[in-house]
């Protein structure tokens, strides 16, 4: 039995019986004498361990009287008890944060989201502090029990961030609804590490991952280009959480439009995108990043909606380069059943019904669940019905019919199972589904291994050789860093398989053979961590992307012949792959806010110009780019072979 649970009802007919046992024996005991305030005085001093001066001899034997007074003792026992044993269990599980909890995750909020992922991180082997200023909140009993540390604290003092062990942790999640919260609190984690730069264990440790909810787009964008800690400290690698932007890019890397495609005729292929909520604008924004292929053109995407003019004008306002890279199709529902004219051009009927694969989004279950079945239904009068073409939809996170529907049945034939085995339906909820244990641990940290080792690559290019001037006064020329860069490439053909810290060991010991630099000076800088640390959040997030899209050049490799995927063959097909590249990279920019225009030739300047004014001088058609910057755009396609073989080394990914 919890006696957390029934304690108030204990201390309820406790207290009730003291009171009751009391009047009773004082009513025998006295008779005629008995006086209300007096004896009410007596009953109360029981809980001070006082006698009343209003105790008659004859009081002293009355059964009633003695096991009220037991009672009262055993009241006062228990409530003295429960604050010692509670003021014992927040000192021991300060005690073992202190000394023994490490690598840990700190999420910041226990609401409902805050409670799903420490919940999910929990059931997953994780160890997990949750901080809440809300000493009710009902999710707390759940979390300890699952092996949860909650601290009762403010999240915006420097003194909770030394009992949740900041210094020791993995990451910090701050999922507050609000973002000035988040915010703030990021800004105090970020003044907490500097001040922690002469700790011990600041200087020993790796990075500290901070994930931070942000919902406002400004605000993300905002954060995403001006929020950069001290470059001097480099244990900080700040990512954005935006439940929208994380649920269309689940979708994409989940349900990518080209393992859709008809390999037959690739120039016809084309999808659907039915609904205009944020999450289809993110989406679209992923497809105009990510969504390259060996032709060139660009992706068709057919955008149903009824209010479909009104949210192309927002998003044509907002993005105006889009056309460069997708052929966005804006058509309004005329109806809700996708019933005959349910479009004002006919010809867009035949069309419609010939895509890959549609995706649906809504903020309202029923809405999303409705509109793909009369989806459905559209494409079984109007296509054969052995094809089922997929339908992926976006679920808000309140999903009350959803999970009725799904917790009618049985776990094989509920609603979920039978729409994706019967009619190639599948749903992704836009939070829990989305944002869970191995979403930020597993996959999260394979995309972060990956990209880091594309930055470590054109790091060696670009930067080494003024790097290792810098760092020992050693010049190196053009051949030094070629046979470094070489050594990359040349790695996997060398090495079956390998991680990212044996192949970071073998080229520092590579390295230094070939300039004489102690290994140990190496660490000190040119490791693959070090010069990803380095880098602000935007660069970060470019580097990101390019390791999603690997899935796509991927594609792209085998449906061009380009097999077994090695250095030679890549080179073999150079002209159409550098340039698939350069549009990717192009498109990325610009969502990111670029424009075109000339850079200063003083370095200072230019990295200025670059990271604040988001100016760049080579967001032009690929035949302008010099040979240099075309081979730029390779490189990235000749490193694949070392990636993929990292991507199967991890046995989580």
């Amino acid at each position: 039995m919890n006696f957390k649970k029934i304690k108030p009802l204990f201390y309820f007919v406790a207290v009730s019986s003291v009171f009751v046992l009391s009047f009773s024996g004082y009513h025998n005991a006295l008779g005629k004498d008995f006086n209300f305030w007096d004896v009410l005085f007596s009953i109360i001093s029981l809980f001070l361990l006082k006698y009343s001066v209003y105790a008659p001899p004859k009081t002293f034997t009355e059964t009633n009287i003695l096991i009220a007074k037991y009672i009262a003792l055993t009241v006062i026992s228990v409530g003295l008890f429960s604050v010692f044993f509670n003021r014992l269990k927040e000192s021991w599980k300060l005690f073992s944060i202190k000394f023994f909890v490490n690598n840990h995750i700190i999420v910041f909020s226990l609401d409902a989201i805050g409670h799903h992922i420490s919940k999910a991180l929990l059931k997953n082997g994780y160890k997990v502090i949750v901080v809440t200023k809300n000493e009710k909140s009902p999710f707390i009993e759940e979390i300890e029990n699952l092996g949860g540390l909650i601290i009762i604290g403010n999240p915006f003092e420097m003194a909770t961030y030394q009992k949740i062990g900041l210094l020791k942790s993995r990451a910090c999640i701050l999922l507050s609804d609000d973002d000035e919260t988040n915010l703030e609190i990021a800004g105090n984690i970020s003044q907490a590490l500097q001040q922690f730069k002469t700790n011990t264990l600041f200087t020993n440790r790796g990075v500290i991952k901070l994930l931070i909810q942000i919902k406002d787009h400004q605000n993300k964008n905002v954060v995403r280009d001006y929020f950069d800690v001290d470059s001097s400290i480099s244990h900080f690698d700040l990512r954005i959480i935006n439940f929208d932007q994380m649920a269309a890019q689940s979708m994409y890397d989940e349900f990518p439009p080209h393992a859709f495609f008809n390999a037959n005729s690739i120039d016809e292929n084309a999808i659907v995108i039915i609904g205009t909520d944020k999450t289809a604008e993110s989406f679209i924004l992923e497809n105009i990043i990510l969504s390259h292929y060996q032709n060139h053109k660009p992706l068709t995407i057919f955008l149903l909606d009824k209010n479909v003019q009104q949210f192309y004008d927002e998003f044509n306002f907002q993005y105006p380069f889009h056309k460069m890279f997708v052929n966005l199709v804006p058509i309004k529902l005329l109806n809700a059943n996708f019933y005959k004219t349910f479009v004002s051009d006919q010809s867009y009927i035949k069309t419609l019904a010939k895509v890959g694969v549609a995706y649906i989004f809504g903020e309202n279950d029923a809405n999303v669940i409705n509109t793909a079945s009369a989806f459905r239904q559209f494409l079984y009068a109007n296509v054969d019905s052995n094809k089922h073409t997929p339908i992926i939809v976006s679920l808000p996170e309140k999903t009350s019919i959803f999970n009725l529907l799904n917790e009618g049945g049985t776990s094989k034939n509920n609603l979920k199972n039978l729409f994706s085995e019967q009619f190639n339906h599948f749903f992704i909820r836009r939070k829990s589904d989305v944002f869970t244990a191995k979403s930020i641990v597993e996959e999260g940290e394979t995309i972060d291994m990956i990209s880091r080792v594309i930055n470590f690559y054109y790091t060696v290019c670009y930067e080494f050789s003024n790097l290792i001037k810098v760092n020992h006064q050693i010049e190196v020329n053009y051949e030094v860093i070629s046979e470094l860069s070489n050594y990359i490439l040349n790695y996997p053909a060398l090495n079956d398989q390998f991680t990212e810290a044996a192949f970071e060991n073998d080229f520092l010991v590579f390295m230094s053979n070939l300039t004489k630099i102690p290994v140990s000076s190496l660490n000190k800088w040119a490791t693959i961590k070090k010069n990803w640390n380095k880098l602000n959040i935007r660069k970060k997030e470019s580097n990101r992307y390019a390791a999603r899209h690997i899935q796509v050049k991927t594609y792209v490799l085998n449906l061009i012949g380009c097999t077994p995927v090695n250095s030679e063959n890549i080179i073999k097909f150079y002209p159409q792959l550098a340039k698939l590249e350069h549009y990717r990279w192009e498109s990325e920019k610009m969502v990111f806010t670029y424009q075109l225009g000339d850079l200063s030739k003083n370095k200072a300047q230019k990295s200025l110009v670059k990271e604040m004014l988001k100016i760049h001088d080579q967001l032009i058609p690929y035949e302008d780019l010099t040979e240099e910057e075309k081979y730029k755009d390779l490189n990235l396609f000749l490193l694949l072979p070392l990636v993929i073989k990292l991507k199967n080394s991890l046995k989580n990914y």
